[in-house]
């Protein structure tokens, strides 16, 4: 029935398993819950008491392999038809979170989107749960507007499954459930979306989040220079096109080096700016494009 796969780095996540774990007992159903640990430096002895969870196996791998091959080894593993990927760092919004995929396991692809704690962290750690109230969370009027695509909670068939699996040559944080996607998409697979979310805990300080936003940009110049990514897909890479046609681009690349420290000053603080971080991102852009 249900494989419940979790890829885990530098979490604890026993709440998340012992959550999911009571869910799914209480639906009766075949289930298992495989966790893998992509060579964390935290928390893995403490992960280590899954294994004494029934239906529930932790393995800590022996080499960082990346965030696209460790969900593909996940799946590959999997003793079910029907794959739930939930990612470390989440906790289900709901109480029947499972019972709610159950209900549409006869879609192709399911994905619950994501939602943010209620209280706010305090400051270095804002910027991201910013980030994930205005631009991760989607309003329940725009549901079928505009699905989530995120890897952090959906559900997949496993023969689907077989077909796309994540690009393993995207080894580093961004854009692999975009390609993951909109490859799915262009098999003419739907995707639905509903009402399920996870949510975020805001784990990341702003310096790493910031690191990370960098790798994602990297990770999307070359998804497009390499024609895996279409550069209207994301609103950062489109806006950098239009302004490159009036030579636009090296003064945004300017203002960006020039007020680099102080968006970061800004980012660390208790009141970190969303347009601030939207600049940051279309700034990196431009950079990192006119040094290639």
């Amino acid at each position: 029935m249900l494989s419940i796969l979790i890829p885990v780095y530098n979490y604890n996540v026993i709440p998340l398993i012992k959550e999911v774990h009571k869910q799914a007992s209480l639906c009766n159903i075949p289930f298992e819950i495989l966790v893998l640990d992509d060579q964390s430096e935290f928390h893995s002895e403490e992960n280590n008491v899954i294994n004494n969870i029934p239906g529930c196996t932790f393995k800590k791998l022996s080499k960082n392999i990346g965030r696209s091959a460790i969900r593909n080894l996940l799946a590959s593993t999997a003793l079910y038809d029907f794959l739930l990927f939930i990612d470390a760092g989440t906790f289900p919004k709901n109480k029947n979170f499972i019972r709610t995929y159950l209900d549409n396991i006869d879609q192709k692809v399911v994905t619950g989107g994501m939602t943010y704690l209620k209280e706010p962290p305090k400051k270095p750690f804002k910027l991201r749960w910013v980030y994930t109230k205005k631009r991760e969370s989607v309003p329940k009027n725009q549901e079928n507007k505009r699905p989530i695509v995120c890897s952090s909670n959906f559900l997949i068939h496993e023969e689907i499954f077989k077909i796309i699996k994540f690009d393993e040559s995207l080894q580093r944080y961004g854009c692999e459930d975009v390609v993951f996607f909109d490859s799915i998409t262009k098999k003419g697979i739907p995707i639905t979306y509903i009402d399920n979310p996870v949510i975020h805990d805001a784990n990341d300080d702003a310096e790493t989040f910031i690191k990370k936003t960098e790798f994602a940009i990297e990770n999307l110049i070359e998804l497009i220079n390499t024609n895996k990514l279409e550069y209207d897909r994301y609103k950062v890479s489109s806006l950098y096109y239009k302004l490159n046609k009036i030579k636009a681009d090296k003064i945004i690349s300017l203002i960006f080096r020039i007020s680099r420290n102080l968006l970061k000053r800004n980012f660390n603080s208790s009141y970190p700016s969303i347009l601030c971080y939207d600049f940051y991102r279309l700034g990196y852009f431009c950079l990192t494009k006119n040094k290639i």
